[in-house]
């Protein structure tokens, strides 16, 4: 028998522990962790942070490099990403959790978000960084009717992409 508390209510169930559990599974098919707020000194909180802010980062751009490769390789890949409509489910558990944790999620959206901007697609910042090197190694400005023309084709696909994506949001809500 297994309690747990989940907000304020205790709920119980029966688990039968497994022998030899499914790689990656334990044998209960449950992971346990001690959670917590670390405190430091401001001097080693401000290093931490920083060291965790360039893990994180790293973290993110190998899984959403990691999202590329599904998709090259044909992959579902649609269950895997959120638009604004699960990002507000996400961040409403994120605050039932408490404050550090809105934080946390705050941050990993800006991460993300600061990530995925730098990707060399027409439209965002790294498209725009892309037909500057063109430029550079050109040596001339590249039409600005060819630029103007890509980088609209790009933001339709992504707001094409943004719709497919919430109302996938929607969906998993009904």
């Amino acid at each position: 028998k297994l309690n747990y508390k989940r907000g304020n209510e205790i709920f119980s169930v029966l688990a039968a522990p497994s022998i030899q559990p499914e790689q990656g599974k334990g044998a209960l098919g449950i992971a346990m962790d001690k959670i917590g707020i670390v405190k430091l000194p401001l001097h080693k909180a401000v290093w931490k942070g920083l060291e965790m802010t360039a893990n994180l980062t790293v973290f993110t751009a190998k899984a959403i490099a990691g999202f590329f490769v599904d998709i090259v390789k044909g992959e579902s890949v649609m269950d895997k990403v959120a638009g604004p409509v699960g990002i507000v489910g996400m961040a409403g558990d994120a605050a039932k959790l408490g404050f550090v944790y809105i934080l946390n999620f705050i941050a990993l959206l800006s991460i993300n978000l600061a990530v995925i901007n730098i990707i060399p697609f027409p439209a965002l910042d790294g498209g725009r960084l892309v037909f500057l090197l063109a430029e550079k190694i050109k040596g001339s400005p590249i039409s600005h009717r060819f630029s103007s023309i890509v980088h609209t084709v790009g933001f339709a696909l992504l707001l094409i992409l943004m719709l497919m994506i919430t109302y996938k949001d929607i969906i998993r809500l009904i």
